[in-house]
């Protein structure tokens, strides 16, 4: 019985290793792997819907994500303008998510030297490009 305690205790703590975890909240797509997604998600095609949706989905949760980062430092630091806070982004209401992969390949496409860098990072410098905040 002890044995399998034991065992039990040792897959619980390989599995909640730090090292496995942080891979995860970092996103794993590179720009490369994002943009054979997002390059298939043009196509009309719906055998392509697979690709589709995981351009898309990166899309909209990275926007989703900044948007509710926004709003949180906005709440705790009322004393700012949401224009003022770094890293605003300034994405019209009307762009949809369409739009955004096409400029987001655009991006990617003219940049083969930074492919190697997560998408993250990538789509937050597309967005800034394609959607420069007013001065």
């Amino acid at each position: 019985m002890r044995t399998l305690v034991l065992a039990v205790l040792g897959l619980l703590l390989a599995a909640a290793a730090p090292d496995t975890a942080a891979a995860w909240y970092r996103g794993g797509f590179t720009g490369e792997e994002i943009l054979e997604h997002c390059k298939e998600s043009l196509n009309t095609d719906p055998v392509k819907d697979f690709n589709r949706g995981i351009c898309v989905g990166f899309i909209d949760g990275f926007t989703a994500g900044h948007y509710v980062a926004e709003t949180y430092h906005a709440f705790h630091h009322r004393d700012e303008k949401l224009d003022d806070i770094y890293g605003h982004l300034c994405i019209p209401d009307t762009t949809s998510l369409g739009q955004i992969a096409r400029g987001f390949v655009q991006y990617l496409q003219s940049r083969p030297d930074k492919l190697k860098l997560p998408a993250a990072l990538l789509i937050e410098d597309a967005l800034r490009e394609d959607f420069p905040c007013p001065k």
